[in-house]
This record gives C-alpha cells, sequence and structure tokens, in this order.
C-alpha cells in the first residue's frame, strides 16, 4: 500500500506542474451489483456451484481534475458484499447452502481519464471489516469473523460516462470491478477449512479467498472551483464555478 501512496502522490505532483487548469469537485455517489467470493479450491470442486449474491456501496468523493483529461479522486465509501454457493453432500443431500455476507468501510485512490464525457479509472481499494456473518444449513455460525482479516487490498477497474450536466453539476454512470489482491481468510481460518468448513475431507492444499464485486455505479457530481492559468501571467488564480 505505501508503494501504491507513493506512485500516485508522484502522479499527482506530474499532473499538477503540466496543467493549465485544475478543477476541484465534490460527489454523492453508489453502486449495487454481483459479489463473490473466489477460491480455486471451491471453483474446482465439483459438489458446489456459485450463485450471484448481491453487494452495494455508497459513500461521497473528493476529485482533483487537471484540465479536461485528467484527475485523481479519493472516495470513502460504507459497503457490503456477499458470497453464495449451493453444493451436494452424500450425508444430507443436495442443493444446500453457504452464504457469506461481510460489511466494510472502503477508501479508495483512483485515477480517472476522461474524453468527449466517456471516462476510464484505476486504483486501490482498501477495505477495513465491520462485521461477518456466515449461514450453513440455514444456522448461522459462531465467532465467524475470526476467521476472516479486519482488513483487505482490491485493485478497482472501472468505466463510465457523464450523460448530463450544468455548469456546476454533472450525472455520471458507469461500470465497476473490484477484485481482491489480498487474502480474505486469515491463518486461523484456513486451517479451518474457512470459506468452506463443511466439507468432510479437507483439500490437499489451501487457496487464497479473493473478494470480487461487479456493479453499475451511479454518481452526482458538484463543482466546487478551478484554479486557471491568467494569460497575463503565469500565476493561476481560483473561480468558484464546477466542471
Amino acid at each position: 500500500m505505501k508503494n501504491v501512496t507513493i506512485v500516485i502522490c508522484f502522479l499527482l505532483a506530474s499532473l499538477a506542474v503540466s496543467a493549465q487548469e485544475i478543477w476541484i469537485e465534490a460527489a454523492l455517489k453508489g453502486g449495487y451489483g454481483a459479489s463473490f467470493l473466489l477460491n480455486k479450491n471451491i471453483f474446482d470442486d465439483d459438489s458446489y456451484a456459485y450463485q450471484v449474491a448481491s453487494g452495494y456501496n455508497y459513500g461521497g468523493k473528493f476529485a482533483v481534475n487537471f484540465g479536461p483529461f485528467n484527475g485523481i479522486s479519493l472516495e470513502g465509501l460504507l459497503s457490503k458484499g456477499g458470497a453464495k454457493w449451493q453444493y451436494d453432500n452424500e450425508l444430507l443431500g443436495n442443493d444446500l447452502e453457504n452464504e457469506i455476507e461481510w460489511k466494510s468501510i472502503d477508501a479508495l485512490i483512483l485515477y480517472r481519464h476522461i474524453n468527449n464525457r466517456v471516462y476510464f479509472e484505476l486504483g486501490p481499494k482498501y477495505s477495513i471489516v465491520r462485521s461477518v456473518n456466515q449461514t450453513v444449513l440455514s444456522e448461522e455460525l459462531e465467532d465467524v469473523a475470526d476467521m476472516y482479516e479486519k482488513n483487505y487490498l482490491s485493485g478497482v477497474l472501472g468505466f463510465g460516462g457523464y450523460i448530463t450536466g450544468t455548469e456546476t453539476f454533472s450525472l455520471g454512470l458507469g461500470l465497476r470491478f473490484h477484485y481482491g489482491l489480498t487474502d480474505f481468510v486469515n491463518g486461523d481460518g484456513q486451517k479451518a477449512g474457512f470459506p468452506n468448513p463443511v466439507r468432510f475431507t479437507p483439500y490437499e492444499s489451501t487457496a487464497v479467498t479473493r473478494p470480487a464485486l461487479a456493479e453499475f455505479m451511479i454518481e452526482f457530481n458538484f463543482g466546487i472551483g478551478h484554479w486557471a492559468q491568467s494569460s497575463c501571467s503565469d500565476r493561476m488564480r481560483f473561480h468558484r464555478s464546477g466542471r
């Protein structure tokens, strides 16, 4: 995470030096989509079948845009993720369910490139896990949060466009994909077989469990102001106006 922060700071400084205008925005935003926990052992297990679970997030954004094409944003989101599988059990029968739900506070730092009202964005996400619940055979497991990490890191990729706007407001719609870069299950959870603790025969080896989310996003952007280079000097002036 430290190396990522250094790279983003270097990019921020480079963009600031070269920009003729710096635009500042704040936004309210939210997303909803399909959430998963990706685990190779479960994926290769013929007795298990992935089901679609819902995930969502909402919160705010503060963005600094350098000229018309490049920007850096900091987002804070409250999020819910989930995962669901159906599985067959030789003793108990088939079509049984293993379901997980977790809530987190997410911090994102994203680079965004904009061209002709279409944008592309990329960056890291750091999630602080607030709670984890897991239900197996319709029974909620106790102390299950102790089997999962308290935080994890993800990569985020998104694209979309601005569909309407004025001088001080714009409405954006897009798609965003999140993919876990670190293991969501901790060491104790690995030993207990999580996220699949109901398998009678342990897997031959452990596998990384990665949270993933594919979602539709909507954002309401409000222009705060911008600095523009004066034609009569090299100094930048602040103007209260939107994008």
